[in-house]
């Protein structure tokens, strides 16, 4: 078993985007063993859209949709962003800004993995989550 598993998720508060520093959640698809390992993850967002998707793989939208309840943080139709991939290095799970949450199942971790096109990710990124599941 790795230090850090794929399937952990984790709220970054300081997580950077468009509108600016704001805190989101993700869940890594790749483990990590060594300080400098790179750790692969996708980011959650509330779904407000849940007209156009249905709870699963929403392959042609790359969107994973959890329900309410699949974590302990999640209390809303949640929607797993795997057009764009983030990447983060195992040393930073240590940062005060990160708060470590749930560990997804093994089978909704693969379920997620296999909703992934990986045309919209980096070859890099691709080979790092390939060789988490192994």
């Amino acid at each position: 078993m790795a230090d850090f598993n794929k399937g952990q998720t984790f709220l970054d508060l300081k997580s950077v985007n468009i509108d600016g520093i704001k805190g989101k959640y993700f869940i890594a698809l790749s483990d990590a063993d060594y300080i400098d390992d790179e750790i692969i993850c996708f980011v959650m967002n509330t779904e407000k859209f849940m007209s156009k998707y249905m709870v699963n793989c929403n392959k042609q939208y790359q969107r994973f949709i959890i329900s309410p309840g699949t974590f302990s943080f999640i209390s809303k139709p949640t929607s797993i962003m795997l057009e764009k991939e983030w990447h983060y290095r195992f040393e930073e799970m240590f940062m005060d800004t990160i708060k470590i949450l749930d560990l997804a199942p093994d089978l909704l971790v693969r379920q997620i993995k296999n909703c992934i096109d990986w045309g919209y990710i980096l070859p890099k990124a691709k080979k790092i989550i390939e060789d988490s599941f192994k």
